[in-house]
């Protein structure tokens, strides 16, 4: 009898010390990829079947020296935008607001520019889902000394900024991640409920989830709204980062900890109820991740952005997902429904170089999440030799950079046996599977992961249910390339042959390229003022600013008036040919630049 009592000891002893030393592998794991990828620490929160587990590492502030702790409270930068959409729906669920409420009659006192208002007005699901077609950010809003913690949520959309609420796709038909989007369902919040849209979600919603460390007002390290227990945040190389107030705050603005987030896990695994009863009504619950009416969605492909979260398929799993950054953090939340697991994790680093994926493997790892079924052919397919050629960004994640985006974040299709090879200058290649019709498998995936469809002009486009490229004409691509080339090759030579005619007091030919080259010379002014203010005035009229602007504003007169001096003298002369054709090329370049309304260089529009 003792013989066997002892040796059931020994096994569940033996399990525990098992189960202890896994545990510890795992953290062991999270230690090391912190100090390998630069991070200056991190804390986290898993749950399974009920089950919550809460942890950190590394330093909550360096200079201090201290610990960075389970409880300590962090900025999750989007992870916000989640938390927030249950704001939302309890709205929905109390009748206050529908899914399908017009933004445009609630918030009548912005100027919507929707060419599509008569058939597809915005609707609240096209905010919270991203299908809304705004514009993500503008610089202004998002780098600016000017907002404070308590600024209207109006003046992020100022009716003055020229095209800032033009709808660029038809509402509801495809997915364009905009924190502007997040900001109008503040307002919408503050316009039905009559107060802050802060104090609502901080007493109605978290108060209801009893999330008390954790609030959506602003808090920072020191100042006026300090707050001990938040960590600091950090850059690379440990350059410190205090919070800062944005005209978007509630697209990013929410402090929250690790056993807090572990609530909100298990009030969206336990179907969105607090207490036994709904807290959100259960058909919005199963739209979480489901994208609906997209045109990429209507072709076949169920990976995509639902109401609050996104379809992940990594790591060879699935889950529904939000990463969130913000100015010296980074955050992710990932759950798994079915299992009834989930992950949450911030880092008080914001480091460009780190692999933050490296930390969503780890957990899931640690939660041993199920792996999902491959996604195998079916179906007819198609020719994969129609697919192929150069795709643009449809639309860019941010408007005042779309030339920019067409130029560097094109994609282009080759096929390659039977398969695609997705190619871009950003990212290594990507081999895509036929599974189906229209639809195609990432072999890094386990679901389809892309889809091709025709609009009614049929013209073909690619998307992932986040990204969706349009196929233009190579020429059309390779004619602006020329353009730039040819621009910058034009103005490199104003300003080189500018300073070797100056240092060799050449003032018979210095003096056909004189006003283009000073214009240029002087463009140093401007660089040096911006490296002297904070980055985070970059969007602001200031001493830098209003020089760039001013500078490359009259780039094009002096570059005329130069061709007119040029043009006056020795036209026999192969120095003043190429003097003409140096800024002929450059007028052309400012000509394309000034057609996007890349020029001249403004950034607080």
């Amino acid at each position: 009898m003792y013989s066997k009592i002892l040796s059931l000891f020994l096994v569940f002893f033996s399990l525990n010390i098992a189960y202890a030393k896994s545990d510890n592998s795992a953290e062991t794991e999270i230690k090391n990829t912190i100090e390998n990828e630069g991070i200056v620490g991190l804390s986290w929160s898993t749950v399974s079947k009920g089950h919550v587990e809460v942890g950190s590492a590394g330093y909550a502030n360096i200079s201090k020296l201290e610990q960075m702790k389970p409880a300590q409270k962090m900025h999750v930068g989007s992870v916000t935008k989640s938390v927030l959409a249950m704001g939302v729906l309890h709205l929905i669920f109390e009748g206050r607001l529908s899914l399908d409420s017009n933004i445009e009659v609630i918030v009548p006192e912005l100027n919507f520019d929707n060419a599509w208002s008569h058939r597809s007005p915005i609707r609240v699901k096209n905010l919270l889902d991203h299908t809304a077609g705004l514009d993500n950010i503008r610089m202004w809003q998002l780098l600016s000394s000017k907002p404070l913690p308590n600024t209207p949520l109006a003046e992020a959309f100022e009716s003055s900024r020229q095209n800032l609420l033009k709808i660029r796709t038809e509402p509801g038909t495809q997915y364009s991640y905009s924190n502007m989007g997040y900001t109008l369902l503040a307002m919408v919040i503050e316009a039905v409920t009559n107060q802050r849209y802060e104090r609502f979600l901080d007493d109605s919603l978290l108060d209801s989830l009893e999330m008390y460390d954790s609030s959506f007002e602003f808090i920072s390290q020191q100042g006026q709204f300090a707050d001990p227990l938040l960590a600091m945040g950090y850059h690379e190389n440990n350059v410190t980062q205090l919070a800062v107030p944005s005209y978007l705050r509630p697209a990013g603005q929410f402090t929250t900890t690790a056993p807090d987030m572990a609530k909100f896990m298990i009030f969206l695994l336990n179907e969105g109820k607090v207490n036994g009863q709904s807290f959100v009504k259960p058909e919005h619950m199963r739209m979480l991740t489901n994208p609906f009416n997209t045109k990429a969605h209507i072709a076949g492909l169920n990976i995509g952005h639902g109401l609050a979260f996104a379809n992940r398929d990594r790591h060879n799993v699935l889950g529904m997902c939000h990463p969130g950054t913000t100015f010296g953090f980074r955050a992710y939340i990932c759950l798994f429904p079915d299992e009834k697991k989930g992950f949450f994790y911030a880092a008080n680093t914001d480091n460009e170089t780190a692999d933050y994926e490296k930390f969503n493997e780890l957990f899931i790892n640690k939660l041993s999440v199920a792996s999902a079924s491959i996604a195998e052919s079916t179906g007819k397919k198609i020719r994969l030799s129609k697919l192929e050629g150069i795709y643009l960004p449809s639309p860019n994640n941010m408007a005042e950079f779309e030339f920019i985006d067409m130029l560097f974040n094109f994609i282009w299709l080759e096929q390659s046996n039977e398969h695609l090879l997705m190619k871009s200058l950003q990212n290594s290649d990507r081999r895509l599977i036929q599974v189906g019709d229209h639809l195609f498998r990432d072999i890094n995936r386990t679901q389809a992961s892309h889809v091709i469809y025709w609009d009614n002009e049929s013209r073909l486009f690619l998307s992932d249910g986040l990204k969706t490229f349009k196929q233009v004409s190579i020429i059309t691509l390779m004619l602006y390339w020329v353009s730039i080339i040819f621009g910058l090759i034009g103005l490199f030579y104003i300003f080189l042959v500018g300073l070797i005619r100056v240092i060799k007091r050449d003032k018979v030919s210095f003096v056909r390229i004189k006003w283009a080259f000073i214009n240029l010379l002087v463009f140093s002014l401007p660089i040096y003022l911006y490296f002297q203010q904070s980055f985070l005035q970059f969007g602001d009229i200031t001493a830098a600013s209003v020089s760039l602007a001013f500078l490359s504003g009259i780039l094009p007169l002096t570059l005329l008036f130069s061709l007119w001096v040029s043009l006056r003298g020795n036209l026999q002369s192969n120095l003043t040919k190429l003097d003409i054709a140096a800024i002929m090329i450059s007028i052309q370049f400012v000509l394309v630049l000034a057609t996007w309304r890349q020029f001249p260089f403004i950034f607080w529009q």
